[in-house]
């Protein structure tokens, strides 16, 4: 007979339940399998885990942050895990979270409504939120909603592991001697091997944390994440062959992850079907640039947008990229794995966030330097053919860490997207954005050696769709070839002055890409038909000026409805998530100005009667305020929120992320929406940018999103634009010149 201390092992196709032998085995004798394991993660959700940071409480200093960190390890060895196996041997995750079903929570146990705060649980009007590193990634893991203590009593929890073979439990979250103890033990009781993991587990005191795991020792193993780990990781090297008649055979030392075959007296080692190589990515990347070459394209250009909104990019010729790719594809190396046209050029560090607008001259204060290179990794949706310069294609990039290829702090399209990450997994939102872009049309008046606009008509006037005709035909065409989306054109109010609108996007870094794109087709378009397009602020003191208007609003993953920014139950109607949305904005306000009117020239265009707003405050169909609730045209409800004090002049991704977060903290902390403005609760906003920039050195939450790297530099260099002060006519000229 086997000794109880030994670790079981059997073929993955043999129950572990079946090994048990009553009065000889014990717990410690299973270690996991992650065919048939699930990691359990309870109630780590935003709503049961605020710490505070300032307090030396054992909740706040030692034991939920040591939950957190340890639960982010857990949930990314499994899914590593599971990465490694096959897609039906792999290790499960189940995600529980207190949340009623109905908005007043009637439906939550007799416990919980006699237990204080519990008893008003979040709802699905204003749903529970995950932690960033533990949430379940939508239709691959399994999140479920519960309504008490413990996750059996009110889930079908049973059914889901029984449903996927899983015999071993393994669990973390909080609280240790309630909700914790309360599954382990049901758990047990139901035939499952326990595993507790100790330090990931979190309680309001050390003596409850003690108490807890004392009450789960005759009902789990408890073990440490380093053993959970070590465990996982020896399942995940530990496989090896098997023979037909059931015998284990050696590892082929060349190859740790392939199977072997008997072949006479020798051992053949191929992949499994699993990670047979069939080099689609390469196959694609040629099909790629065939395509490009049978379409006339001899350049393709790698583009990324610097901090303060400057294009740089660079072009290689199309047969360099494809003898490239041809010489990774013979090496069959490393380097040919990954996304298709991976890193072809590189662009220094300094240049993303060192240098302003007005010359490539280092700002020292930036603390960057020309020592360092950025790789570009390109994003392939965002592959166009320039109509304007059909033989280049460019492509949007995301900029990388030469070494470690990880992502720089200093990429604002990064940022963005790490954003828009966090809003999904984190919050379970999908985030809505639109764009109005305004420009003007100026010429070269050679008699009086000053640019001069190409009308002088007002708001929606029909002259200068007629008399620019052909130019506005062109920029539709050039941007429907790009299959940039737009919903209207008209006339705005300042002299030659177009408002191109484009399609509402669910997808908030393609609308960034067209807003760039666009913007580039529209300069393109205008010197062809011999004008210039001024996307400057402010190109005369009397006259209106150029903006860019952002429109937001957010949809709620996991309902079937298409926006969750509105409610007509509401007063202001709109949602209470939707409502701390557009207060966590206005508590933001004046430092996000320096994102969203980042120049000089941005403070020129704003004021009483500029219909951009001038004072802090909402409210809804009003021009003259900020932050401003829009109303559909049919059913007149509140469909999104506009933000007026931005133009064209800021970098789209680095303002979107910034507005966006300042929106979704306001979602988290649930941020009560105040009243709407008047003349006389509303406070100034910043007059000019060095107010703005002053606001944001103590905004700590906006300064937490940029990062040491991007705040430092991007401070620094706006700080010495702001001091770089030119009069309104050498700004026109400027931007003239530049167009």
């Amino acid at each position: 007979m086997a000794s109880s201390q030994a670790k079981i092992s059997a073929p993955n196709d043999v129950s572990l339940r079946s090994l048990i032998k009553s009065g000889v085995s014990k717990r410690t004798d299973f270690p996991l399998r992650p065919s048939a394991m699930a990691l359990l993660v309870i109630d780590i959700q935003h709503e049961l885990t605020k710490i505070d940071e300032g307090s030396n409480a054992y909740k706040d200093a030692v034991s939920f942050p040591q939950m957190i960190t340890n639960t982010k390890r857990l949930v990314e060895a499994v899914r590593t895990n599971r990465c490694n196996q096959d897609w039906d041997q792999g290790s499960e995750i189940i995600f529980t979270y207190l949340e009623s079903l109905t908005e007043n929570s009637r439906d939550v146990s007799l416990d919980y409504k006699l237990s204080g705060p519990l008893a008003n649980l979040p709802s699905p009007v204003n749903p529970a939120t995950f932690i960033p590193g533990i949430a379940p990634i939508s239709g691959i893991e399994i999140s479920l909603p519960k309504t008490s203590c413990s996750v059996f009593q009110s889930t079908n929890l049973d059914y889901i592991l029984r449903n996927l073979n899983v015999e071993q439990l393994v669990v973390c979250g909080q609280l240790t001697d309630q909700c914790v103890e309360s599954a382990v033990r049901d758990a047990a009781d139901l035939g499952y091997l326990v595993t507790v993991i100790e330090d990931a587990c979190g309680a309001n005191s050390e003596d409850a944390h003690l108490k807890g795991l004392h009450g789960m020792k005759g009902f789990a193993r408890r073990v440490k994440t380093e053993q959970v780990l070590r465990e996982l990781s020896g399942a995940n090297n530990g496989a090896s062959a098997t023979k037909n008649d059931g015998r284990r055979l050696p590892r082929d030392p060349i190859d740790n992850t392939s199977s072997a075959i008997l072949t006479g007296s020798h051992v053949i080692s191929i992949p499994k079907p699993s990670e047979y190589p069939n080099n689609k990515d390469q196959g694609s990347q040629v099909a790629i640039l065939r395509s490009l070459r049978a379409a006339g394209v001899k350049f393709l250009r790698y583009a990324i947008v610097d901090a303060y909104n400057t294009i740089r990019c660079k072009a290689v010729p199309l047969p360099c990229t494809m003898q490239l790719l041809a010489s990774r594809t013979q090496r069959n190396s490393s380097a040919s794995s990954g996304t298709p046209l991976d890193n072809p050029t590189s662009i220094a560090e300094v240049c993303f966030a060192g240098l302003p607008t007005h010359a490539d001259v280092l700002v020292p204060s930036s603390n960057l330097s020309a020592r360092n290179v950025l790789t570009l990794k390109p994003d392939l949706e965002s592959l166009r053919v320039l109509p304007y310069a059909p033989r280049t294609a460019m492509i949007m990039c995301t900029a990388h860490d030469q070494l470690t290829n990880e992502l720089s702090p200093l990429c604002t399209r990064g940022l963005l997207k790490r954003v828009l990450h966090e809003a999904s997994q984190g919050m379970g939102l999908e985030l809505c954005v639109g764009a109005e872009l305004e420009f003007q049309l100026f010429y070269s008046d050679a008699k009086c050696g000053f640019p001069q606009p190409v009308d002088a008509t007002t708001f929606a006037n029909a002259v200068t769709l007629n008399e620019r005709e052909d130019f506005i035909s062109a920029v539709y065409d050039q941007l429907g070839e790009q299959d940039i989306p737009i919903e209207l054109i008209h006339a705005e109010s300042g002299p030659g002055q177009l408002e191109v609108v484009l399609r509402y996007s669910n997808n908030a870094v393609q609308l960034a890409d067209y807003v760039v794109l666009a913007r580039e087709t529209i300069s393109a378009c205008a010197k062809k038909y011999g004008m210039k397009a001024l996307f400057l602020p402010k190109t005369s003191s009397t006259t209106a000026g150029n903006g860019l208007h952002l429109h937001f609003s957010f949809r709620d993953v996991r309902s079937s409805s298409d926006n969750s920014f509105s409610d007509s139950t509401q007063t202001t109607g709109i949602s209470r998530r939707g409502e701390s949305f557009i207060e966590g904005i206005l508590d933001h306000l004046p430092s996000l100005l320096s994102f969203s009117l980042p120049t000089n020239n941005s403070f020129r265009r704003i004021g009483p009667g500029c219909w951009t707003g001038s004072a802090l405050g909402w409210s809804t169909e009003d021009k003259e305020v900020p932050v401003r609730v829009c109303l559909d045209l049919i059913t007149q409800e509140a469909t999104n929120v506009e933000l007026k004090l931005c133009d064209a002049t800021a970098n789209i991704y680095l303002e979107l992320a910034m507005i966006l977060a300042a929106g979704m903290e306001g979602i988290k902390k649930g941020r009560k929406l105040r009243p709407m403005a008047t003349d006389a609760t509303s406070e100034p906003l910043p007059q000019s940018l060095q107010e703005s920039l002053d606001l944001l050195k103590n905004d700590e939450f906006l300064l937490s999103i940029l990062g040491p790297e991007l705040s430092t530099a991007y401070i620094a260099v706006r700080e010495s634009e702001a001091k770089n002060e030119k009069s309104l006519e050498e700004e026109v000229m400027d931007a003239f010149h530049k167009a």
